[in-house]
């Protein structure tokens, strides 16, 4: 997406091209996600690194492409978070191997596990699907965090329960088949 029109989440990206001009975006009727895709950022300025810097290091997953022979190290990028790095090697014939790192405390998630090897046609589907799990398992380990689903329940039940009127059904079955009749009320041209 365009990050200076984008009316979507924005994963705090700046729409002033700080944080770079575009990045993948991907959303569903229950899903909105923004990457921080480092090489899409720029890091022409002290300013602008350190920004690179604290958007990637502030994200709870990171998906790594790495064409080097050696395992890809945690410690690449220093930070706190990064409690689940999906990390992807090509191969031979549009294949890559797939290693999954994480925290102990961060529960199993899918559909990638860590040595699953995966065609090039379903790699980007697979990587996506799996770093929102990822994000979904870390959620999970919040105490009372309610997913997004649960908490416009508890808004609705708010509203209902601050504007609901005391009726029977036979009251209210009555007013939608026989209204109350309407009445003109005079206006200035009538007289």
């Amino acid at each position: 997406v365009n990050l200076t029109n984008h009316c979507g989440f924005m994963g705090g990206l700046q729409k002033n091209k700080s944080t770079g001009l575009t990045t993948p975006y991907f959303a569903t009727s229950t899903v909105e996600v923004i990457f921080h895709v480092s090489t899409r950022m720029p890091s022409d300025s002290d300013d602008s690194l350190t920004k690179k810097l604290r958007h990637l290091g502030n994200d709870e997953v990171h998906i790594v492409w790495s064409e080097h022979t050696r395992d890809y190290r945690r410690g690449i990028i220093p930070t706190e978070f990064g409690d689940v790095l999906i990390v992807i090697y090509p191969m031979k014939n549009h294949m890559f191997s797939i290693q999954i790192m994480k925290k102990p405390e961060v529960p199993f998630f899918g559909p990638l596990f860590d040595g699953a090897i995966v065609n090039g046609k379903v790699l980007p589907i697979m990587v996506r699907a799996t770093a929102i799990n990822a994000s979904r398992a870390l959620k999970s380990l919040i105490p009372l965090y309610q997913n997004f689903y649960e908490e416009r329940a508890r808004y609705l039940q708010t509203i209902v329960q601050h504007h609901l009127e005391p009726t029977t059904f036979e009251d209210f079955a009555a007013q939608v088949f026989s209204p109350a009749p309407y009445h003109h009320l005079p206006s200035d041209a009538d007289h």
